[in-house]
């Protein structure tokens, strides 16, 4: 066999004359036959656009699988056609057309060395005269033919069901069925099922080797049972085979592969899959995880007022960065953006990076007060900073979009040597720089401190006041009051001054954002006071966190960021200049906009928190703006789509849209508001009726389509990957919005409700259909403890993994899970659970590359490249398996709580201990604040469960357990935990309220030992209503004692 025909896995329903596959292939010519003579003019046209200046099999997945995660793709609806150079050869009826050299086509980006004989595309297209002269079209690509003989076992573990068993390829030919035992061969690709106890038979196929991981050329088998169908790839068999598919009884090995069933099922009887490993384990806890990964590296911290834009970027040498597109990213900024008079971002530099940092660390959350110290040899200095109004106390509450404010910086300098010491501080200024990057990467634009080199702004000195020059207008950069000699000289300020031993000498920065424009402002300026500042700051913030639900644990680090991720959001937040009552959500300070779908986090987060009102602002901000941003995707119009945000929303995600929706319901079901809900039903039902719109859309006839997309949104972006697609979880999202908007139509009485809920349904019954074609076309994957189970692409025409741990991990098939399409309990969940933790989590390109995997897969395991954003953990939580809960939040938390800032980054780039740098993470932030109290305090739409997952170790401390005034779908409530361990008992402490919607009330007591509940009474009274840890209190309320005794 010398060539391997691809044309019969193309694509149906194609115009004459052209041909499409369902992946990018490596096509090196084109064999055409013609009814009749072959034309003169002939020639060839491939669809081209990402590829060659992305080449996935040379950008390094498993070596830097975080950055292989934005590689590009191409996909059906972007490309251009292309005329292709090739070399046309003649024989009777039928031209073959090899393509030239790329370097002929003189594509822009092409490298000189890439002169390569092939076209990577999704599909050809012949340019003849009359395409209905050709008779038949045949693809060859760069991989070279093979064939394997296959040995089949049936009843491997279990009695494989059904009459029948049918083969198919996908990119492979069944040759032949042949030695049958227990079955009767029927047609070439078929055999009918015996009843004896043992069955096989031999399978030749015909295939391809794969000329590289991406080139599309993977040889498929499919087994087409009675009630179902299976695949199974033949360079996975190759690799890691023999496989066993244990829920059909079916063992395949290479025929030269002497293992039989048995023997494979003994060879793996001892070994388990990470999920059963971590469940026998001691139980996980923050500090094995922040022990057991990579010191991080330090990184910067933001400082304002709440709902404020103007934040402060506190860099960890002691910079200070002012952003100004926090001012003009809207579409109509305020009237603060023609205040800010310089080129582009500012930044003080102090040059401290020359200095030993011997600590940086945050006042008590929630209090956003900033301290670090340096030493350089004898001299100590400490930095302290904040930032306040300027023209009134932050006590006074929230600020407008314009209301100017000020960062202060206090530096304090202490001679702790024998010998006199000269105290300086440099300070210099630029008008156009930047923050520094601290991933881990060579940039030519920052110093090997990572300080970026920026053109400095020559200062001017003027009393204390510090000034530089902005289109020949002196402008106000700072108020320098001081003890110490200030001098202006090469650029900068210097303030200096020599301390005695044991002596001390400070200087206090006043740093407005905004350029003073009065007398007024000046003097406000010189007025503040920085201890006073201080005081009200740490006021102002213990009261706005006092004023949501309190959590307290024996982890200080838990409890840190609970209480400090408040301030971070509302630091971050701000309320819209023209539309103060409006809130506009970000998912990054001072780096992102309103990404929608992770603005939905911090909202729902908020919500929970028991600030109703905020959250109304923030959502009442997408209904404002609906339909008034587009998204890249086949759609009709955008008329009813949840994306806008006055300029301020970001993301080519059509997510979006599903979570929003999902929010604005949600929000209702927690809280009950139908004076609220009755304003935005309208907009509501808008927004789903472009769901269903917008599908219906894929239900008919397509194009270069197996009709696998009916009632699927049209093909759109993902999300950082922006090539179309029927995407998993983009459906996923979106059915879950409409479903629970139909949820709270219902809960509300709207009359429309009964219609959303059938075309909800109808949605889900249509995504199901597709996920699970796919899944029958998909080669199963194996398991660490030897068996094979079935995957769910990422998308639809996806036979297999995806490109990068985006497309295939976070926006992978745990949305099924999360979404709750799928059931948690269900095979699929198993199977989906089993696969990420396996095969995806911890294996490049998918996850972070483990330098000892068999001693990191505790501490370092069980999350994705982002390791707070996916929700992958909750679906084990539902499942009830505490166990892996806890050690898959553990190692996330770790792997991006940043101690130094009580906070969180994005996701360690390029490996773990490395930041971008993105502070706060509030999205990320408000994840890992959920997933925390939901060990103590879990529900769904049936049950309210205390306890589910709190930590064992915790039950033998001293320091309480409490969360209380967290507000659920059932109402607000909470509970503190108590041992007694002299007395072996525990007692949980539950304000319940009066609960609505009659859940179930369960409440787990985790003992330290596993021990056993001898007896339980509530309130007082004995109470027999308990099972294994758990105690049922349901139809009880107010205030409940439940004591567990052992």
């Amino acid at each position: 066999m010398k060539t391997f025909d691809i044309a019969p896995f193309s694509l149906p329903n194609c115009p004459s004359g052209e041909i499409w596959f369902e992946e990018s292939r490596d096509i090196r010519e084109v064999v055409v036959q013609f009814e009749n003579t072959v034309p003169r003019s002939l020639g060839v046209r491939y669809l081209q656009d990402k590829w060659p200046c992305t080449r996935h099999e040379e950008r390094h997945d498993t070596e830097n699988p975080a950055a292989f995660g934005w590689v590009e793709t191409d996909d059906w609806f972007n490309g251009k056609w292309r005329q292709a150079k090739v070399l046309r050869q003649v024989k009777g009826k039928t031209a073959t057309l090899r393509f030239k050299g790329l370097l002929a086509e003189g594509i822009e980006g092409t490298p000189a060395d890439y002169d390569v004989e092939f076209r990577r595309t999704m599909a050809l297209q012949l340019a003849v005269p009359h395409a209905t002269q050709v008779r038949k079209m045949a693809v060859h690509t760069t991989s070279a033919p093979t064939s394997r003989l296959l040995r089949v076992e049936l009843d491997a573990g279990s009695r494989t069901r059904g009459k029948a068993l049918k083969f198919s390829g996908y990119n492979a030919r069944i040759a032949a069925v042949g030695s049958p035992r227990g079955v009767s061969v029927f047609g070439p690709s078929e055999v009918k099922l015996g009843t004896g106890k043992k069955r096989s038979l031999l399978l030749r196929v015909q295939h391809m080797v794969p000329a590289h991981r991406y080139c599309g050329d993977a040889g498929l088998v499919e087994f087409h049972l009675d009630h179902d169908t299976f695949t199974l790839s033949l360079e996975a068999l190759d690799e890691q085979g023999p496989l066993w598919y244990a829920e059909e009884g079916i063992f395949v090995a290479m025929a030269d592969d002497p293992t039989p069933f048995e023997e494979y099922r003994r060879r793996n009887a001892t070994r388990r899959t990470i999920n059963q490993r971590v469940a026998a384990r001691p139980e996980h806890s923050y500090a094995r995880a922040y022990l057991g990964q990579p010191r991080p590296h330090a990184v910067a911290y933001s400082l304002g007022c709440k709902h404020s834009p103007q934040r402060f970027w506190l860099e960890p040498n002691g910079d200070l960065v002012l952003h100004k597109d926090n001012l003009t990213r809207l579409a109509h900024p305020g009237r603060s953006a023609a205040q800010f008079l310089n080129k582009g971002n500012a930044r003080f530099f102090f040059g401290l990076e020359g200095w030993t940092c011997t600590a940086r660390f945050t006042a008590p959350p929630p209090v956003p007060v900033y301290h670090l110290t340096f030493r350089q040899r004898a001299l100590h200095l400490a930095q302290e900073v904040l930032s306040v109004p300027l023209v009134r106390s932050i006590l006074d509450g929230e600020l407008g979009f314009d209301d100017p404010t000020v960062a202060l910086l206090r530096f304090t300098f202490h001679n702790l040597g024998e010998a006199p010491v000269e105290a300086g501080l440099w300070v210099r200024y630029s008008g156009d720089s930047r923050r520094s990057y601290h991933f881990l990467h060579i940039d030519p634009g920052q110093t090997d401190h990572l300080v970026p080199k920026s053109p400095m702004d020559p200062l001017g000195l003027n009393g204390t006041r510090i000034t530089s020059l902005y289109e020949n207008r002196s402008v106000l950069r700072c108020v320098c009051e001081t003890a110490m000699a200030v001098l202006a000289e090469c650029e900068g300020v210097k303030l200096i001054k020599t301390l005695q031993p044991g002596e001390r000498c400070g200087a206090l920065l006043k740093i407005p954002y905004l350029a003073p424009n009065s007398e007024a402002e000046m003097e406000s300026l010189s007025r503040l006071d920085f201890e006073k500042c201080r005081e009200e700051v740490s006021r102002f913030w213990r009261l706005e966190n006092r004023k949501g639900s309190q959590l307290r644990s024996p982890v200080p680090q838990l409890d840190t960021l609970h209480a400090g991720h408040l301030s971070h959001v509302e630091i971050t937040d701000f309320a819209m200049p023209d539309a103060p009552d409006l809130i506009n959500t970000s998912a990054g300070t001072s780096t992102y906009g309103n990404f929608s779908n992770e603005s939905c986090m911090v909202v729902q987060e908020l919500d929970q928190r028991g600030f109703h009102d905020d959250c109304r602002r923030r959502l009442d901000l997408w209904v404002r703006y609906q339909g008034t941003a587009p998204q890249p995707g086949n759609f009709s119009d955008f008329d009813g789509m949840y994306y806008g945000a006055g300029g301020f929303e970001q993301g080519h995600y059509n997510q979006h849209h599903g979570c929003v929706l999902w929010c604005l319901a949600e929000h209702f079901l927690l809280t009950r508001d139908r004076e609220w809900f009755g304003n935005v039903a309208d907009s509501v039902i808008a927004g789903a009726d472009w769901i269903f719109r917008q599908r219906r859309r894929t239900m008919g006839e397509l194009p270069h389509s197996r009709g696998w997309e009916h009632g699927f949104l049209p093909a759109g972006s993902l999300e950082d990957v922006t090539e179309f697609h029927y995407w998993l979880s983009t459906n996923c999202l979106t059915w879950r919005g409409a479903d629970r908007a139909a949820q709270a139509l219902d809960v509300y009485g709207h009359p429309e409700a009964r219609r959303l809920r059938q075309e909800a349904d109808a949605y889900g019954l249509d995504l199901i259909r597709g996920f699970e074609t796919m899944r029958q076309h998909a080669p199963l994957v194996k398991l660490r403890d030897g068996r094979w189970v079935p995957q769910y692409p990422s998308r639809l025409y996806c036979r297999g993994r995806d490109v990068g741990w985006i497309r295939q991990v976070i926006e992978g098939a745990a949305y099924l899970l999360i979404s709750g399409l799928y059931g948690s309990r269900s095979r699929q969940a198993s199977w989906i659970l089993d696969d990420y933790q396996d095969n995806l989590y911890l294996t490049p390109p998918y996850g972070y590359v483990l330098r000892e995997p068999e001693l990191d897969i505790f501490n370092r395991g069980g999350f994705s490249i982002q390791p707070c954003l996916l929700a992958g953990l909750m679906p084990h939580l539902e499942r009830d398996e505490p166990e892996i809960y806890l050690w898959m939040f553990f190692n996330a938390f770790a792997a991006v709580y940043r101690e130094e800032i009580s906070g969180m980054i994005e996701h360690p780039m390029p490996e773990l201990g490395f930041s971008t740098s993105v502070t706060f993470k509030t999205s990320d932030e408000a994840n890992a604040v959920m997933w925390m109290r939901y060990m103590i305090l879990y529900w769904n739409d049936r049950l309210l469960h205390f306890g589910r997952a709190i930590p064992r170790a915790w039950f033998a401390q001293d320091t309480p357990i409490e969360l209380i005034g967290l507000c659920t779908r059932f109402g607000k409530v909470g509970v503190q935990y108590g041992a007694a361990r002299a007395d072996k008992k525990i007692t949980a402490r539950l304000e319940l309220g009066a609960l609505r919607d009659s859940p179930q009330v369960l409440v787990r007591f985790r003992h330290p030992d596993k021990a056993a509940i001898r007896a339980v009474r509530v309130d007082g009274k004995p109470w027999s209503r308990f099972s294994g840890e758990d105690v049922d209190i349901t139809g009880l309320g107010g205030s409940v004692v439940v004591d567990a005794t052992y």
